[in-house]
């Protein structure tokens, strides 16, 4: 049997986590994590809803539950260092460390206090050799390293923060950005321009006149 979901839309999907003592286990995603409840049932509380910003968590209570070893829940999030070290502050137990994973996101997991393991990622940058066009994306704090980003065209792009390392940019163009806080270093800047200035030409003649 065959079926087409192409004309069905498709409402939220939320990860679940079961606990042995619910309102523990909210006291920690409220007051480590920032989330809140909208929604919750039983007499005592045997289920809640929690939000943060897009992230939804639904929390079961289930006295004998025993944590899988598998991750219950992918959580992105535009700063993954920052709520790294918030986690680690916390005591909370990191089940594997920070780092840049060859699959684009810098990463790491980290488990509640029932033992729900968490995988929490943010997007590093395209690693591409061809030409880009970048556009309308948010891309605050990413590491830009030992990639080729020749002729990219970043457009509306947010990359406040952002650092680029060991990066040719030879003719990329960045178009509308938010450069705020961004660190190159030793890249291959002859024929950026940003918002139409030919940065690599006005490099040369700083250093013409000794600037």
């Amino acid at each position: 049997m065959t079926s087409s979901t192409s004309t069905i839309r498709f409402g939220r999907l939320a990860a679940s986590a079961f606990t042995r003592d619910i309102q523990a286990s909210f006291a920690f995603y409220r007051d480590v994590l920032g989330f809140q409840t909208v929604f919750q049932n039983g007499d005592p509380v045997g289920f809640m809803i929690l939000v943060k910003d897009q992230a939804e968590l639904h929390l079961s209570l289930l006295r004998d539950h025993k944590p899988s070893t598998a991750n219950i829940a992918h959580l992105i999030v535009d700063d993954v260092d920052a709520l790294h070290d918030v986690l680690v502050a916390a005591g909370v137990r990191i089940i594997k460390s920070l780092a840049d994973k060859d699959y684009g996101l810098r990463a790491f997991v980290f488990a509640d206090p029932d033992g729900n393991r968490i995988d929490v990622g943010q997007p590093m940058a395209p690693v591409a050799e061809a030409a880009l066009h970048v556009e309308r994306r948010r891309a605050p704090g990413s590491t830009f390293r030992n990639v080729g980003l020749a002729d990219t065209v970043f457009e509306d792009v947010n990359l406040g923060g952002a650092r680029f390392s060991d990066v040719n940019l030879a003719g990329a163009r960045l178009e509308n950005v938010n450069l705020s806080g961004v660190t190159i270093d030793n890249a291959n800047i002859e024929g950026l321009t940003i918002f139409g200035i030919d940065i690599h030409a006005l490099v040369q003649e700083s250093l013409k006149r000794g600037g």
